[in-house]
């Protein structure tokens, strides 16, 4: 059964040259650059290729051609949400246009201090969405998987500086539970993503657009068990210059994390219909490609 194996692609090289580009020449210049890196992968990256055709064949509306076509543009759109990440961190100001759809949710989770969960995926940019928490006073944690490795965050670490935000690791000696349930104590703001796990973890099994797949369990099983709000947040890109943020409006009191799943999977379908080319698990996703 091919799994995700926790660790990010690249080489630290290739994110330094990609670093110094950005911050030399511009994001334009380093969009470039990502024409041959991206070609490489679409010609020579088997596993992942054979992935993306998995998720695109689950949309109905895509042809074998229209798929074809489809693997370049997701490797691409990855590429460049990267460097934009990279760009606005690194920056420390914000060089795009973002249209903020349900920032009322966050602001009033914000003003009457319930802390809350904020679940997202691996589609569009998240920096985005943190870069917008900053007007407020809840402290933010980030939950991560500790897939990457040392060399390249050491890489991302010294371009990106001082962060205005914590993170938790998740790690074997489940310490990441215990920071977890601290900031819910506290009442702050715990952003995790919730579509993607390392082999052995719990999951939860649930249909995806019209087949079975494997979810993580600790993100709906905390967030059921902690009883803090809990939104979807999303940064989608839209332009080169432009994108589009979106916070739901919060699940509050106590609800199982079946229901916190199922309304999860139901904004995670219409966020990948209306941006397919955007969610980047390049390992197979569903249980019927793991046979």
């Amino acid at each position: 059964m091919a799994e995700w194996e926790g660790k990010s692609k690249g080489t630290p090289l290739g994110y330094k040259i990609f670093i110094f580009i950005i911050n030399k020449i511009g994001t334009t210049a380093a969009y470039l650059l990502l024409y041959p890196v991206v070609a490489y992968y679409v010609l020579f990256s088997t596993k992942s290729n054979r992935a993306i055709k998995q998720y695109f064949s689950k949309l109905k509306a895509y042809t074998p051609k229209k798929i074809k076509t489809s693997l370049f543009s997701n490797y691409y759109n990855m590429g460049q949400t990267l460097i934009d990440k990279i760009a606005i961190i690194s920056a420390g100001e914000l060089k795009f246009e973002i249209e903020r759809e349900g920032m009322v949710n966050l602001k009033e989770m914000d003003a009457q201090k319930t802390g809350g969960f904020l679940i997202g995926a691996h589609m569009g940019n998240w920096e985005i969405a943190g870069h917008l928490m900053k007007i407020y006073t809840t402290p933010v944690n980030i939950v991560l998987l500790d897939g990457e490795e040392e060399q390249i965050k050491n890489v991302m670490d010294g371009a990106m500086g001082d962060r205005h935000f914590k993170t938790i690791p998740i790690r074997d000696d489940m310490s990441h539970i215990f920071k977890i349930h601290e900031a819910a104590r506290n009442k702050e703001f715990i952003c995790i993503h919730g579509d993607r796990f390392l082999p052995g973890q719990k999951t939860l099994e649930a249909p995806f657009l019209g087949d079975t797949a494997a979810f993580p369990a600790g993100p709906f099983t905390m967030a059921s068990k902690l009883g803090l709000p809990v939104s979807f947040v999303y940064g989608m890109k839209e332009t080169a210059t432009h994108y589009h943020f979106y916070c739901t409006k919060p699940i509050l009191g106590q609800v199982s994390k079946n229901e916190i799943l199922a309304s999860y999977i139901q904004k995670l379908e219409e966020m990948v219909m209306r941006y397919p080319n955007q969610w980047f698990n390049f390992y197979p996703f569903w249980k019927s490609d793991k046979n």
